[in-house]
């Protein structure tokens, strides 16, 4: 194809949907045409493992595409937990799932990347939510591959929730029904569960085609032990499951899922109801872009983003850094233009003179602005060499709080203390607490604020607050 995608749309869409494998790259993109956005790119490519990051930027160029960039990542890469927080307030869900996410994977702290979903505010104060938590390196790497490519990458999508907005997208019957929607790709298969609009269960498995048969034995297990699973946890059962993604393996699937499974089974090709331009390059092959077409037309209900702090830190300095420049340019500008003005009208030496002088103090609250926000940069820089940080703090405490402490509440004062509340099983316990608080080195001056014994209580029967000083 040798027309340039972008000149078949007037795009305000300007991202690329893009998933990455050990050999093959996958784009989607959706810009709107007179309101309406359609798919205008879809492509698998074979790539050479020891040449990535140039064959990537050859395709981009070729096509002549926006280079923003969201990153899907498969389910299998990622840990995925449903939760039920006491809380309905947005601000504290957040908070409340960041703590969620260090209890419920082995990583440390600096080595794992985290996001959520509210799936449903309850009545009785709760809500239900999905935490999705990556190991922050293998984000890294992919993200660096494709910045080598000259790409931006702006965020990093969770395949189960683009698998959900794909089904949104495709216009399916909306009811109470409970659904297993199956994306069978080359080498592996995510599941989700959908209740409604609601994602409630999700999994995600390699699986590679050394043959048929093994194949289409290993899906079939995986989905049996998804519907397992979620019956386990919610009592309720499934009603229908649906197969999507490679249609050569799909379709041999069908009747064995239904007969293996005593389950109602249907087939919905990944392109159904998915508007496309006409003239847009779609090369679907053998891959499933079903997640892809969902985050290109579904991007403003994407909730989940794996995007490692650092690079966050990255787009925010380099958007301001962008702003500066766009405003020196401005003031040089300005300064050129009166300058030639003045050269051209003014042939008095003093009266030009006089004339630059009011125009350069004109510019000079400009200029003031613009020094000021080259400093706030140097700032922001300084801030993020200081030690200890916030984070570094709290991986500590929960690194040496022994079992027999239960902490209610972490309580962080920039650069003075750190206030621990919570319960133990006994006073000495807490006095035992203060001793291996007082030996890290980020604490200094450990002190009791209170403990209080509970009376008539075996467990927890003390109550403590313990203030640390920073050291």
């Amino acid at each position: 194809m040798t027309e340039h995608i972008r000149d078949v749309f007037d795009d305000t869409n300007d991202f690329i949907a893009l998933e990455m494998g050990d050999d093959f790259i996958k784009l989607a993109w959706a810009p709107e045409l007179k309101g309406v956005r359609q798919t205008a790119l879809a492509l698998k490519k074979t790539i050479a493992v020891e040449n990535v990051s140039e064959e990537i930027k050859g395709i981009f160029t070729s096509l002549s595409i926006p280079r923003r960039v969201r990153l899907n990542i498969p389910r299998h890469l990622v840990t995925v937990r449903f939760l039920k927080l006491p809380s309905t307030d947005d601000a504290e869900i957040k908070k409340m799932a960041a703590i969620e996410s260090a209890k419920h994977v082995p990583y440390a702290d600096e080595e794992m990347v985290s996001g959520y979903r509210v799936i449903e505010k309850q009545e009785d104060g709760y809500s239900s939510v999905m935490i999705a938590v990556a190991q922050a390196d293998g984000v890294r790497a992919q993200i660096q591959t494709l910045t080598n490519s000259g790409l931006v990458v702006e965020s990093v999508s969770l395949s189960s929730e683009a698998l959900l907005l794909w089904y949104l997208a495709a216009n399916h019957t909306q009811s109470d029904a409970v659904v297993l929607l199956a994306n069978i790709d080359s080498g592996h298969i995510d599941i989700d569960i959908i209740a409604g609009d609601k994602l409630v269960f999700t999994r995600g498995a390699l699986c590679s085609p050394e043959t048929a048969a093994t194949a289409a034995e290993r899906i079939i297990k995986e989905i049996s032990v998804s519907l397992a699973a979620y019956k386990k946890e919610s009592k309720h059962s499934v009603g229908k499951i649906i197969l999507t993604g490679v249609s050569s393996r799909i379709d041999e699937l069908k009747g064995l899922i239904a007969v293996r499974l005593n389950a109602s089974v249907e087939v919905v090709d990944q392109m159904h109801n998915i508007p496309v331009r006409e003239g847009a390059r779609m090369e679907c092959g053998d891959a499933s872009f079903t997640e892809l077409f969902g985050l290109a037309l579904k991007n403003e209900d994407v909730k989940i983003d794996l995007l490692p702090a650092s690079r966050r830190e990255e787009l925010r300095l380099e958007a301001v850094k962008k702003n500066i420049i766009i405003a020196g340019a401005v003031i040089i500008l300005i300064a050129l233009t009166t300058f030639i003005v003045v050269m051209k009208k003014l042939h008095d030496k003093r009266v030009y003179i006089a004339y630059v002088d009011s125009e350069l103090k004109k510019i000079a609250p400009r200029v003031k602005a613009a020094k000021k926000m080259a400093k706030d940069i140097e700032l922001v820089t300084d801030k993020l060499s200081e030690r200890p940080l916030a984070i570094d703090l709290v991986t500590e405490v929960f690194k040496i709080t022994p079992q027999s402490i239960t902490l209610g509440m972490v309580e962080y004062e920039e650069r003075k203390s750190v206030t621990l509340r919570g319960a133990a099983s006994s006073l000495s316990e807490v006095f035992k607490y203060v001793s291996v608080l007082g030996k890290s080195q980020y604490f200094k001056n450990v002190k009791v604020k209170y403990a209080n014994k509970r009376i008539g209580q075996s467990l927890n029967a003390a109550d403590f607050e313990i203030i640390c000083a920073i050291s």
